[in-house]
């Protein structure tokens, strides 16, 4: 369920963007209760709140009921699809008897309106029979004082209980021998659970200052630590290509002409690097320059409402070469090109396909490499302001043609989710994690 509400509004945009004359409203109406129980479920899934978020909750739940009746006719239960079918055969006996009675020319036209007012009666028996009154729809309506009165929804979750069974269960069925396996997995846990309290508690004991032999100082500091590791805050590059090791080769390989590679490495050399340590402008130079061509990027994304996790985004750029038997794979990035002023509800970070992934090394330090990435950027539609029924920005290919741009690779913030909506254009998914939910608005 979770991961369907990551997608399900940008689907259902996509699928419900070109309506006819009288599905304008209903669809409308389907996207904006669509659109307000996946933001609620969205922030409520946060770790910290703040009077603002719980407002925003118990408004996006409001315009959830206001609206979900449109879907009423998906709620019809087996006794109420009965009395339907029994309304319209009695509708269709009482309109037989009365076309015996009218000319044959007229008979069509009445048999068009009686399709119509069957329909409507119909509609109508549904919409009285049908309803949301089960438990889990009424449970939403506690949610928000649930957070003001005992803290966040995730530290209740079940999901912990559940990955536990891996380790209660799962392992020690493995390491049984199969015959009375409960006592044996009952036994083996105990045991475990015991000497990890003992471990603890020694551990506690050392913390304190207590005289404790020497063999069990060293069992503690060879199975238990108080530092915890380093965290890694640093992109790293894999995938290297034999295929390339100048621009000549980079040009044959990304079909990128020379002039457009000489254009963007200039003006990045003159914004990005020191002046003793810029790029040569010389294009026999730049030709000649040694540059090393990867696949993927790992980029480190702290966790939304974390201090000290982080998630690992695996951006890949393979141009024609086919990722794992299928095609040919340059993800969607999120990339940071100006100031927070531009750009709309993006703040300065619109999305780009990565076309390729460049080392570069300093002709006048051997051993310094500049990183760099080479992107197509995309520009915002309607100056990347939300849309009013989705609440989705919607992107382009720029008109310009600047189709290839070089940029510092640390402007790279992450992977985007983009959803195709027509030639050339796309559609953010902000919905897809916590974090571009809360950044995206």
């Amino acid at each position: 369920m979770r991961n369907l509400e990551r997608c399900i509004l940008g689907v259902l945009a996509m699928a419900l963007r070109e309506p006819g004359g009288a599905q304008a409203i209903p669809f409308k109406c389907a996207l904006r209760c669509v659109r307000a129980l996946v933001d609620f479920n969205m922030m409520a899934q946060y770790r910290s709140h703040t009077p603002d978020t719980i407002a925003y909750m118990e408004e996006y739940l409001d315009q959830f009921h206001r609206m979900k009746d449109i879907f009423l006719e998906f709620r019809v239960t087996k006794r109420t699809q009965a009395k339907v079918d029994k309304q319209r055969k009695e509708i269709r006996r009482q309109r037989a008897l009365m076309r015996e009675r009218v000319a044959s020319s007229q008979r069509r036209r009445m048999r068009d309106d009686d399709q119509n007012k069957e329909d409507e009666l119909s509609m109508d028996m549904i919409h009285g029979e049908s309803h949301f009154n089960f438990i889990k729809m009424h449970i939403l309506s506690h949610l928000c004082d649930h957070i003001s009165q005992f803290g966040n929804i995730p530290i209740y979750s079940t999901e912990i209980g559940e990955l536990a069974h891996k380790t209660q269960i799962k392992e020690g069925w493995r390491q049984s021998n199969k015959n009375d396996a409960l006592r044996q997995i009952v036994h083996s846990y105990s045991r475990q659970h015991a000497i990890r309290m003992r471990l603890f508690n020694l551990q506690s004991l050392k913390n304190r200052g207590a005289d404790l032999s020497p063999d069990v100082l060293k069992h503690l500091d060879r199975t238990t630590s108080t530092v915890s590791p380093p965290v890694i805050c640093r992109r790293i590059w894999t995938g290297r290509r034999g295929d390339v090791s100048n621009i000549v080769d980079f040009r044959r390989i990304s079909g990128v002409s020379l002039e457009i590679i000489y254009r963007e490495l200039i003006p990045y050399s003159r914004h990005n690097l020191p002046i003793d340590h810029g790029l040569p402008e010389d294009h026999a130079t730049l030709r000649s320059l040694h540059i090393e061509l990867l696949t993927q990027l790992e980029v480190p994304v702290l966790t939304f409402q974390e201090a000290d996790v982080y998630e690992i985004h695996r951006a890949r750029s393979t141009r024609t070469i086919h990722f794992r038997n299928q095609g040919s794979r340059n993800d969607w990035v999120w990339v940071q090109v100006g100031t927070e002023e531009i750009y709309g509800a993006l703040w300065g970070r619109p999305p780009a396909k990565l076309v390729a992934l460049l080392k570069i090394r300093d002709p006048r330090c051997e051993d310094t490499m500049r990183q760099v990435a080479g992107v197509q950027l995309l520009t915002p539609v309607n100056s990347g302001r939300l849309s009013d029924l989705h609440g989705l920005v919607t992107v382009q290919m720029r008109e310009d043609t600047r189709g290839f741009t070089i940029l510092d690779i640390g402007t790279i913030l992450g992977l985007a989710h983009l959803i195709p909506e027509e030639d050339r254009r796309w559609l953010v998914n902000s919905r897809i994690d916590l974090r571009t939910f809360h950044e995206v608005y």
